[in-house]
């Protein structure tokens, strides 16, 4: 009904050890402008490496604030575009009372799911990026300690790696130790 497209295209599945596995996609989602009833327009969507509306990702985590410098709220995005709401809860926790039931601990940044898998969203966009201040995963564990890794390019405007939405790499847990041999993306 409301003309708005997401579109996927599953790419890969990081897996760990036991049952653990990390889906990374290409997805799209035509919802880039907005009119609102004063008649102005927005713009929501952006290139952030891959084409305006195009997201290459595990998932993501963005801050809308409702002043300077108070976050009011998260929007967690996962890896097929599909976005879920965060409500503050108390101090420093944001809550999805949508499907994914995830906690956002904003001072440890971790990504908490119910199953006891957690994300340590240890890259942020920075500088002039389309993305600035969303959060990206750099570690993934499952409750039994398995784990896949990502790292991300240097973003625009600033010196130091992790600082964009684009992956470099993701590193399979089952992986040899040998770099020779490592299973990675």
């Amino acid at each position: 009904q409301s003309g708005n497209l997401n579109y996927t295209i599953p790419l890969l599945k990081a897996v760990g050890r036991g049952q653990t596995s990390v889906p990374i996609a290409l997805s799209y989602n035509s919802q880039n402008w907005r009119k609102d009833s004063s008649g102005e327009t927005w713009k929501l969507g952006g290139d952030i490496g891959y084409g305006f509306g195009w997201r290459l990702q595990a998932g993501s985590l963005t801050p809308y604030f409702s002043d300077w410098w108070n976050i009011h709220h998260w929007v967690y995005t996962d890896a097929t575009g599909a976005q879920y709401r965060l409500e503050q809860e108390g101090a420093g926790l944001f809550v999805s009372k949508e499907g994914i039931y995830a906690t956002f601990d904003g001072v440890g940044a971790k990504l908490r799911f119910n199953d006891g898998t957690w994300w340590y969203m240890g890259a942020t966009s920075f500088g002039v990026e389309d993305d600035a201040g969303t959060y990206y995963p750099t570690l993934i564990q499952d409750s039994n300690g398995n784990q896949v890794q990502m790292s991300y390019q240097t973003g625009a405007g600033a010196g130091w790696g992790n600082s964009s939405g684009r992956l470099t790499q993701v590193v399979d847990a089952k992986s040899a130790p040998d770099p020779a041999y490592m299973l990675t993306y």
